[in-house]
């Protein structure tokens, strides 16, 4: 009878072996059709992001505009990459670095050896999974391939968050043989690749773990500093001080977006208005916003690290402690796409063999399963259903954390240490304390969010833009760029297109250049690896001709008010240059282009102050400021403060400058007459304003991203600009500072 039973005994497990087996080479099958193969033969939408800044880094470019939207877009299509849109907004520079060894390839040849690559972590994953629990690698093979949308994603975009989960994998293989050095200095490489992973630290301070701490804080902090050098001051300052308090909000991104479904997405929807993308909130109050979302992380936080036991070290006790951190850290995480879930391979390898019960593992696997793969996508016309059923990963992510908490509290009970009594002061105390953090964060959230509706946005007519930049008027219409799934595009306010081809081959458009009083506009194209302008005559109702003129080798046009000349930027390892041309009556180009910067001078932008008086904007050791040329002269500082300045507009008529100015890390517009120093800001708040453009003598254009994701902005108008008459005029050559210290050409 016992020999039967041993028999019964193994036919079943062999049984379960030939299940899973055929179960595995399915989602293998799968994983291979739907993630291996397409993402062979073609780019898609994340690998261009870090090659482009990589080969910018080997080729020697200027590399303080990589979170330039526009800069990226064109430098892309000047390297003729097959990619509708690139953006650099919300990654690290450090994250650029790995691929800088695959630069030297073709953006393809580099995505399929970074595909190789994957493989292989792919692989050492799993085997380090393999020998650091108690499954065989078999049911390893199987967790990780049950993950079918996150790890198909990463292959399919080209994604570093394998490389984040190999990481973390080999931290987890060295903190269990004592090797705590090289596993907090392994956190701190994952930390400076994709920011979530040093908020380790905040484990090891609740495990007493003072030294592993401060490794891991200090490789992070050290490895960004190693960027300083490598990337340069301006491009790490536009990352720490414009890029990084936006991603901690979940402003990097679209921070409504139901793709990426969040905590920060969730409550923005539910509390927030934006005219653009969520004009009806549930529960329009930004004071529950500030009040309910802070508590919300607070609370999660705070109960997983009483979750966490100080003392006990038992290798499954820790290896339930590392997979519920890292599910917090992820459900704390302010946008995690699909591609962010593969991390919880780790996830649920560690925790199955610390859950006891087949009803608890069977109730893991289906909130991972859930987490990782179930991603409805309701109709935006339907916002009520769509907080439901949009968020089921993010909802399926909590139960996760939820889950594992139980089980740490579980673990504890039975191990006679979990919760001991604390005296009323300590718990007064504690109390105290967490309301403090709790008030400080629901303050600043509050004048955050207060804020964001501040900005009168132009109600879009043309639907589907992610973005618009550049505002510009010609005719009886407003133009802008709209950026779309298939690129950047001139669009006017009835979302007519203006082709600048006839062969075809649609171009990139990049940039406008237009008055009010001119009936063409001059837009800058690319296309076959290089940018010209082409100069497009409008009647009265808007409708494109054939192109007038055609500028080879030039981008960031400037027209001037008499429609008569035209600036525009020639552009060399991302260091510009500022030349002229001169136009006829019918738009044609009447002298040949003659530079009117001296070289060296990196010119960003420029605008007509008058006929024979030229503003740039040109950069200094990365930072913008303004100057002005008159005629022959060389180029003067317009403005001595310290301050980063660009995208100047002129109201000829009234002498008014409005330029566009960094304060606090944020871009905003301010407004000065000619013939006074002194300026007034026009925008505030925690977000950005730019592009203006004059709408009438007394209103203007400009893009603000205001509720929106960082550097995607949208229309809006501002009323009242004109600052008050100056009681003592000076002239603006009085106030201009030294001429630019370089030879004129």
């Amino acid at each position: 009878m016992r020999g039967a039973a041993i028999a019964r005994a193994l036919s079943s497990d062999r049984r379960l072996a030939a299940l899973e087996m055929l179960a595995l080479a399915g989602l293998i099958s799968l994983f291979i059709l739907q993630g291996l193969v397409p993402a062979w033969v073609s780019l898609r939408s994340d690998f261009p992001n870090y090659y482009i800044v990589a080969r910018l880094l080997r080729e020697h470019y200027s590399m303080d505009r990589i979170y330039d939207w526009i800069w990226l877009q064109r430098i892309k299509d000047h390297w003729s990459i097959s990619q509708p849109l690139v953006g650099f907004v919300g990654l690290t520079p450090f994250s650029a670095l790995p691929l800088v060894p695959l630069a030297g390839f073709e953006a393809l040849e580099a995505k399929r050896l970074w595909l190789c690559v994957n493989a292989a972590i792919l692989g050492a994953t799993l085997w380090g999974l393999h020998k650091s629990t108690s499954l065989g690698l078999r049911r390893i093979a199987l967790i990780a391939f049950l993950a079918v949308i996150p790890l198909r994603n990463n292959f399919l975009l080209g994604q570093m968050h394998l490389v984040v989960l190999g990481l973390l994998v080999l931290a987890f293989w060295l903190d269990q043989r004592g090797r705590w050095l090289s596993s907090s200095v392994v956190l701190g490489v994952a930390a400076a690749l994709k920011i979530y992973p040093i908020f380790f630290v905040l484990y090891f301070l609740r495990k007493r773990m003072w030294k592993q701490a401060g490794v891991l804080a200090g490789s992070a902090v050290g490895l960004f500093a190693a960027c300083f050098p490598i990337f340069g001051a301006p491009a790490m300052r536009a990352f720490l001080v414009e890029q990084f308090p936006r991603m901690l909000r979940g402003e990097a991104l679209d921070p409504f977006s139901l793709t990426a479904p969040s905590a920060s997405s969730f409550f923005h929807r539910v509390f927030l208005a934006q005219p653009l993308v969520n004009p009806h909130p549930l529960l329009p109050s930004p004071l529950l916003y500030s009040l309910l979302y802070p508590l919300w992380q607070l609370g999660l936080l705070l109960a997983t690290w009483l979750a966490v036991s100080p003392k006990n070290d038992h290798p499954r006790q820790r290896a339930l402690e590392w997979a519920a951190w890292i599910c917090l850290l992820l459900a704390l995480s302010t946008e995690p796409a699909s591609y962010h879930r593969v991390v919880l391979i780790l996830v649920a390898a560690l925790a199955l063999p610390a859950v006891r019960g087949a009803w608890n593992r069977t109730i893991l696997i289906a909130c991972y399963f859930a987490a990782c793969n179930v991603h409805p996508r309701v109709s935006p016309m339907q916002p009520t259903l769509a907080l439901i059923l949009d968020f089921i990963p993010y909802w399926a992510l909590v139960a996760m954390v939820a889950w594992l908490l139980v089980a740490l509290r579980n673990r504890r009970i039975e191990s006679g240490e979990f919760m001991p009594a604390w005296p009323s002061v300590r718990i007064a105390w504690a109390s105290a304390g967490f309301a403090a953090i709790w008030a400080v964060a629901a303050s600043t959230t509050f004048v955050h969010a207060s804020a964001l509706g501040q900005s009168e946005m132009v109600m879009d007519r043309s639907i589907g833009a992610f973005a618009r930049f550049t505002p510009r008027f010609a005719g009886a219409h407003v133009f802008s760029v709209a950026m779309r799934e298939q690129g950047l595009r001139v669009e006017d306010d009835e979302g007519c297109e203006y082709p600048t081809t006839t062969n075809g081959r649609e171009d990139e458009q990049l940039a406008i250049a237009a008055r009010p009083k001119i009936d063409r506009m001059w837009i800058e194209a690319a296309n076959a690896g290089q940018s010209r302008l082409v100069e497009i005559p409008l009647d009265t109702r808007g409708a494109a001709r054939l192109p007038i003129a055609t500028i080879a080798d030039a981008e960031s046009p400037a027209l001037s008010e008499d429609g008569r000349g035209l600036i525009f930027v020639r552009e060399r390892k991302g260091v510009g240059q500022a030349w002229l041309v001169h136009l006829d009556d019918q738009g044609k180009v009447s002298s040949p282009p003659e530079a009117i910067s001296p070289p060296g001078m990196d010119v960003r932008d420029a605008a007509f102050a008058s006929p024979d008086t030229v503003l740039l904007s040109a950069a200094t050791d990365g930072t913008p400021h303004l100057y002005i040329q008159r005629g022959a002269q060389k180029p003067a500082r317009l403005f001595l403060e310290a301050d980063a300045m660009d995208s100047p507009a002129t109201d000829e008529e009234h002498r008014v400058l409005v330029r566009q100015q960094e304060s606090g890390g944020y871009w905003h517009l301010f407004a000065s007459r000619e013939a006074r120093n002194a300026a007034v800001q026009l925008t505030f708040g925690d977000c950005n304003a730019y592009d203006a453009a004059w709408r009438d003598e007394n209103s203007l254009l400009y893009i603000s991203d205001c509720g929106r994701g960082n550097g995607l902005g949208a229309l809006s108008v501002l009323h009242g600009v004109l600052p008050p008459e100056p009681g003592n005029a000076i002239s603006i050559a009085d106030s201009a500072g030294e001429p630019h210290g370089v030879s004129q050409q």
